[in-house]
């Protein structure tokens, strides 16, 4: 009897242990590091929920950060990924005066240590991407190892393996370098043939490039926009290296061409110079089978009231009201309704963007470019693609505030935003992000996967754009297992 008892006790124990286990409260977590990394993490996965050089520009700018933090991040001019690479405001800034930072940050954390160092889990697509534009920059530097001194057959072979890597992961835009100082990668009646070709500017290389890419491009079931920077002659104020072809040779002495110590520009100010830009543009669509216009963000490439001072002069002589500033946006809002308008007339379905610098600051005082009026006024864009260079933990322009910032600054239904995001910073230290975000992309690697779909709760979302193609296919060694991770991540919710 007393053996059946203490059976029934046992079995009873043993009832009452398990049921306690089951219905066990959970563990709290104590640890203030775990604490500070989920903290940090979930407040901007909740903030996307409730919300958007010679360096190369859209841009290479297409330009980068300055040391204040403040600036836009633009294309850095090197030909590699690796955490040295270049991040220069552009050879067209890099004398500007830096623009009021941004106190939207504040609630970001203050140290790196918070970031997590457990890459953070891309969240789940649920975004219907079909006509979702998945583009990649081309630039005139991809150009030095495929094109420059190669053969027709050599060129055809190594972009048509370009195009390949870009449409198997996914993507199905590529925006080709076709004119990044005055020069071409065309056969033109008005531009001398690139450098980026022979060596040589003027040389004819025997084959015409932008053919040959418009056919391969489509050949893979990519769409292709000629990308032209429209006022850069030159990186630098070596006047020697322009060709005697060149419609900027023929205006040396005049006013028309400006030389600074940082490079070689036309006049935005100047009528003939806004008709030799907008001609160049009425030339590729016509000849060419190109899908859109596509101009990054070099415009004005000084501050400096010497620079136009003669045509703002006679300007004010002539009754103009205009402040200098809204004088030199007037200039540029002209060459852009003009260019515009000239796509549409040759080719309407034919798109033209801009892709500006990601600090409005800098766009609007610095290069003079009036995104805003582009944005809300009819004739201007079909879309726009700022470079959201920033990380989600950038002290002074945390990305989910840009994002938002010009997604909200849209207000025309047939005008669509597509993000420009930096590839080039997978795996690098970002320098001028504060402490807050300069182990960002070195501590996680699904920070670009993530910024796409933060991008597409966005109301006027329409795609994205990765600068540039070598970041993320032909990256440093000291990168490369970073961007591997990362394109997988990429792959997923694409």
């Amino acid at each position: 009897m007393k053996k059946t008892i203490s059976l029934l006790l046992a079995a009873i124990m043993i009832i009452v242990s398990a049921g306690c286990s089951v219905n066990r409260e959970p563990e709290i977590i104590e640890n203030e590091t775990i604490l500070g990394n989920l903290s940090s993490e979930s407040s901007s996965e909740s903030s996307a929920i409730e919300q958007s050089s010679e360096s190369s520009s859209a841009s290479e700018s297409s330009q980068s950060e300055t040391s204040s933090e403040s600036s836009s991040e633009n294309k850095p001019e090197s030909s590699s990924s690796s955490s040295s690479e270049k991040t220069e405001i552009s050879s067209v800034s890099s004398s500007l005066p830096e623009v009021s930072s941004s106190s939207e940050s504040s609630s970001l954390p203050e140290s790196s240590e918070s970031i997590s160092s457990e890459p953070e889990k891309t969240p789940e697509n649920t975004y219907d991407s079909s006509g979702e534009t998945r583009a990649v920059w081309i630039s005139y530097l991809e150009y030095q190892s495929i094109l420059q001194g190669k053969t027709k057959s050599q060129f055809t072979s190594g972009i048509k393996t370009m195009f390949s890597n870009i449409a198997a992961d996914g993507l199905n835009t590529v925006f080709v370098h076709v004119r990044s100082h005055s020069d071409a990668m065309y056969d033109s009646d008005i531009f001398p043939w690139s450098v980026y070709c022979t060596g040589t500017e003027g040389n004819d290389p025997g084959f015409d490039p932008l053919e040959i890419m418009v056919s391969e491009a489509h050949s893979a079931g990519l769409k292709i926009e000629a990308w032209i920077n429209p006022y850069r002659i030159k990186g630098n104020s070596n006047t020697s290296k322009i060709a005697k072809s060149s419609p900027a040779y023929k205006w040396l002495d005049t006013d028309k061409v400006i030389v600074l110590d940082n490079g070689i520009y036309y006049n935005p100010a100047d009528e003939k110079v806004i008709e030799l830009i907008v001609s160049g543009v009425e030339e590729i669509v016509r000849n060419y089978d190109i899908d859109g216009i596509h101009f990054d963000d070099y415009f004005y490439p000084t501050t400096a009231e010497s620079f136009d001072k003669s045509y703002y002069s006679d300007y004010k002589s002539g009754g103009g009201k205009l402040s200098l500033a809204d004088w030199r946006r007037q200039n540029v809002n002209i060459l852009i309704k003009e260019v515009y308008s000239s796509i549409k007339s040759i080719k309407s379905s034919c798109r033209f963007g801009v892709s500006p610098a990601g600090n409005m600051d800098q766009n609007f005082n610095t290069l003079y470019c009036d995104v805003y009026t582009w944005v809300t006024s009819k004739g201007y864009v079909d879309y726009i693609c700022p470079q959201i260079y920033f990380g989600f933990n950038n002290k002074t322009k945390p990305y989910l505030d840009v994002l938002s910032e010009f997604n909200d600054m849209i207000t025309r239904n047939d005008i669509e935003l597509i993000v420009g995001l930096a590839a080039y910073k997978i795996g690098a230290e970002d320098t001028y992000a504060g402490d807050s975000g300069k182990k960002e992309w070195i501590n996680n690697n699904d920070v670009l996967a993530r910024q796409i779909t933060a991008a597409r709760n966005e109301s006027r979302y329409s795609g994205f754009a990765f600068y540039r193609y070598d970041s993320l296919y032909n990256p440093a060694s000291s990168v490369k297992n970073a961007v591997k991770a990362e394109r997988n991540n990429l792959i997923e919710i694409i």
